[in-house]
Parts: C-alpha cells; structure tokens; sequence
C-alpha cells in the first residue's frame, strides 16, 4: 500500500529543518532521516533542492544526441555522444578498453592552493572517454547510447536485453518494439507508455499483461478491447462496455487501424474520452510506505519516480535494485550507499557525487567513468584501480592522509558536498534530460552561464529533398519510402523511414508517421508526469495525498484505497 499519510502526509513534523535553495530560491525540507544518511555519508546537508539537485545530475547525461566522428586513437569513424567540439579525446569503445593507452599517465599532484574542481576538470578535459555508454554484447545496435545487450536495435536509448526494437527510451526485456517508452517484457508494442508484460498493445498507457488491444490506459490483464481504461481482466470491450466476441469482431472490422486520418481521429476521440477518468494518487504496484510515482516493488521510498525492487531511497529516479541511496538518479543493479550520484550502476557500495561509474566499484568520491575501482577520489577513466587521487597512484597510507586534507580544503572553498556543477557538464543543458525534465530557453540557459548546443543548420538542410505526399493507409504506401527523405508536418525537419521500421508497418498494419522520431519523443513524454509532488486531497474520501497530478489536472485523483475499492 502506498498512502502519503502513512508516511508524513502533507504536513512536515516539526523536527524537519526548513532551507531555502540557492539556485531557485524555493524552501525544502531537510528531514531527520536525510540528515541521518548525510551524517552516515559524511556529507552536509544539501544546499538545493532536490528538483535543483536532480537538475544538476542530469545536466551529464545525454541519451539521444548523437554524432558522426573519429576516434581520437585510431582514427576510426564513429558514433558518439560527444561532438567534434569537446576538449576531451573520444575513443570508440574497443579503443578505450584496449591497452593502448593508460589513464594513470594523466595523473597529477593535487595542488592545496587551487579549488578542487579547477584541478578535476583541467583532468576530465584531457582523458579520453567512451564514445557511447553501451555495454557488450551489443549486435548489430551501433545507433544506442545508454544502452546494453541489445540486438538488431536502433535509436533506443536507456534500453537493455532488447531485440529487434526501434525508437524508444528506457525500453528493457522487450521485443519487436517500435516508439515506445518506459515499457518493460513487451513485445509487438506501438506508441506504448508505461506498459509491461503487454503484447500487441498500441497507443496504451499504464498498462500490465494486456494484449490485442488498443487505446489503454490504467488497464490490468485485458485483451481484446479498445478505447478502456481502469479495467482488469476484462476481454471484448469498447468504451469500457462489454460486447460479446461477434460484436467486438465486427467493432474491429468497422475501424481502418492503417489510416492515418483515422487513427489520428482515434488518438484525439481517446484523449476526450480519458480526460476526466478517475486515477489513483500515484502509478504502479507493491510500494510499501512510499511517496513518488511510477514505484514498483519497493519499500521506503521517498521522494522517489520510476524507481523498482528499490528499499531505504530518497529523492532517487530511475533506479532499481537500490538500497540505502539519496540522490541517485539512473541505473543501480545491487547498489547500496548511493549519494549524488548519476548513471552508476552493477555491484557498487558507497558512492558520492560520481557519474558513470560502473561494475564493482566501492569507497569512491567525485570520480567521473570508472569501472572495477575502489578507494578513489577525484579520478576520470580508470580502469581496475585502487587509492588514486586525481589519476595518479597513490599507496594506501598515503591515499588515507591526502583525503581528509583535500575535504578540508573543499570545505574551505565551498565545494565539498556539492555534485559537479552544471556550467562544467561535458554536454549542453538542451542535449542532456535535465532538459526533459525543467525545459529552459536558448536565452534562460546561458543567462545561467550554462552551455547550449545549436543545431547547424545547414548540414541539415543539405539533407532535404522534395516534398514527399505520403498516402493515408500503409497498404497504399510502397517500400521505396525508405530510400526517400521525409518532411515532419510538425516542424520541417528530415526524417527516414528504415527497412525495419517499414517492415513493422507493414505486418502490424500501421499508418506512417508524419512527424520525426524525436517529435514522437517529445509527444510520447507529455503523457509521463514530471517528477513534481502537489498536494491535493482525495477526490472521495478528501484525506489528503501527494502525486504528480497538478491541481489543475483533468483527471479526479482518487487515493490509493478509494481507487481499488472502485476499480475493483
């Protein structure tokens, strides 16, 4: 069960300590449990509020912006998260791993009379890093960043153990897939949000172990239906009523599900339809004493979204297999004792404000893609090492006396405690999913000094052709679309339809899209709450609640409790 008042409801107790952001200047609250973990951490309290800290954490992390490059080692054309115009080398992954090169030849002395974070980006600004962020085997699946274990994919990004899957985030276990996001165990899925254990499930949204349906959303083991929402275990429904096999049949018959004109008319009929249901106060299943949403299968869980199989997390997104974590966002895999920490994940203990440290990795602090390493502080790209500060090697007596003197020293220019800034991240504001998540303008972020990437233009323009009329049904349309490029309708951007993706079209009986897949991203994200908690009290039984949907929502938010009692 998951009810905000079991766990503090909308009123702090009186122990919390009221702070005031230094970047927004909103008040939060610092809770006798948070300070709790921080003394544990030997950490201060934050000085920003979590929606400011979780901003800065995600200012380092690009999923979907890719480029065309060499490796800076062996002159190799690649794919790459990072542009041309990095300070840092980039090496393709087999690169990087090889011996060919050795990240303690960067080390350095750490200088007493310098800020820390001066010495640690002069570092960062001339290792080489990974070119993507993939972890092997990955067949046939070079166009995926945060990605691992995947085959026959394209443009997926957050996405592992996948097969034969195409355009989506966070997108795991799932088969033949195609423009989806946060789905989980799916297979022959289309314009999905939030779906698991679904199959042949299209335009859906918060839905588990429905199948041959279409227009779902909050459903629970359906098949055969269309146009539902808050049903389970149902089969031949249309508009929430019951029809019986025959009628159902000929219901499907009468819909042309490969019109364009047609299923655009069903997305907009859907939305009218759904826009005053009733929901619950937070999405997902088997969240014990937590507050959040999208929550799976965890237990004291604070502050938290999209989090699984998660225990003792605060303020933590996108994580699973967690335990005794604040500030974490992304990843996880038996992690424990995560503080301010972003991307980490697979058998780590005891991190603090490190990013994309990986495998096995222990006791680290302010340390920047490190895989296998323990005992560091201060380090980029190491690989299996022990007792390093800023890259160079260090013997364990020398290693303990050095740390302490440098947190002193941090203390003293008020850096120590805080996650590396923004200003500093190795991409743009609008390239990382700082922007998914608090969208800023070109003019709103470099007024922050923080840096923007300008799409060229003219590179894109070279790519146009003709206009292209696509006809309304996909029987209608001939392969040779995959040779041409399209125009999005949206924006005037180019566009191309893959083999792959035509041939999905085809056996699904899918009408082409006439919008780009980063615009089908962007759609497909108005439909997933952003990671802000409102209080509101219970359309039924008026208790009060905190959740994700906004006062002004159209939806009536019923609480937990009120919700499966009228549902089920």
């Amino acid at each position: 069960m998951c009810s905000s008042v079991q766990h503090g409801g909308v009123t702090d107790p009186p122990s919390v300590m009221q702070k005031t952001c230094v970047q927004c200047a909103a008040g939060f609250a610092v809770t006798p449990e948070d300070l709790a973990f921080y003394d544990d951490m030997h950490v201060p309290a934050p000085t920003h509020c979590y929606l400011c800290r979780m901003q800065r954490r995600l200012s380092y992390r690009n999923e979907r912006f890719l480029y065309h490059r060499k490796c800076n080692l062996t002159s190799k054309q690649i794919v790459s998260s990072f542009s041309i115009d990095k300070p840092f080398p980039v090496y393709d992954i087999d690169a990087w791993w090889s011996d060919d090169w050795d990240p303690l030849s960067y080390g350095r002395e750490f200088d007493f009379n310098k800020p820390f974070f001066e010495q640690f980006f002069a570092l960062r600004d001339v290792v080489p890093r990974l070119a993507l962020q993939q972890q092997k085997p990955m067949v046939n699946s070079d166009y995926c960043n945060c990605a691992s274990m995947n085959k026959n994919c394209y443009l997926v990004f957050s996405t592992n153990h996948c097969e034969d899957c195409y355009y989506g985030s966070w997108v795991n276990q799932s088969k033949d897939c195609l423009d989806n996001t946060n789905i989980d165990a799916c297979e022959l899925c289309y314009d999905c949000v939030g779906c698991r254990h679904c199959y042949n499930v299209r335009y859906s949204q918060e839905c588990t172990n429905c199948s041959d349906s279409f227009f779902l959303r909050n459903c629970i083991g359906c098949s055969d239906c269309f146009f539902c929402f808050n049903q389970v275990q149902k089969q031949y429904m249309v508009f929430n009523e019951q029809k019986t096999e025959g009628e159902y049949k000929a219901f499907l018959q009468s819909v042309d599900t490969g019109s364009f004109i047609q299923m655009e008319k069903s997305r907009q009929t859907f939305d009218d339809f759904s826009r005053k249901i009733i929901v619950k106060e937070f999405t997902g299943t088997n969240a014990e004493n937590c507050v959040g949403d999208y929550l799976q299968d965890s237990k004291n869980a604070f502050t938290c979204f999209e989090c699984d199989r998660s225990e003792d997390i605060r303020y933590c997104m996108c994580v699973y297999d967690a335990k005794d974590s604040v500030d974490f966002s992304y990843w996880g895999g038996n992690t424990e004792k995560m503080y301010e920490c972003q991307a980490c994940g697979y058998d780590l203990f005891q991190l603090r404000f490190c990013n994309l440290c990986w495998t096995n990795c222990s006791d680290l602090t302010y340390c920047d893609q490190c895989f296998s390493t323990k005992n560091c502080f201060g380090c980029v790209s190491l690989k299996k090492q022990t007792y390093c500060i800023l890259n160079k090697q260090c013997i364990k007596e020398e290693y303990e006396k050095l740390v302490p003197r440098i947190i002193e020293h941090m203390k003293r220019t008020g850096e120590w405690g805080e996650f590396f800034p923004v200003d500093k991240s190795i991409y743009a504001y609008n390239e990382s999913l700082a922007q998914e998540q608090i969208p800023l303008t070109k003019k709103e972020t470099l007024a922050k000094g923080w840096q923007w990437h300008d799409e060229e233009e003219e590179q894109t323009k070279k790519y146009m052709g003709p206009a292209i009329e696509l006809p309304d049904s996909i029987r209608d349309a001939s392969d040779d679309v995959t040779a041409k490029i399209l125009t999005s309708a949206a924006s005037g951007k180019p566009y191309k339809i893959i083999p792959q993706e035509w041939e999905f079209y085809q056996r699904l009986n899918i009408p082409l899209p006439r919008i780009s897949p980063d615009e089908r991203h962007e759609l497909r994200l108005k439909k997933r709450h952003k990671r802000v908690l409102y209080e509101r009290t219970c359309g039924k039984c008026q208790k009060g609640i905190r959740t994700t949907f906004a006062p002004n929502a159209p939806e009536i938010v019923y609480c937990e409790e009120c919700y499966l009692a009228t549902v089920y």
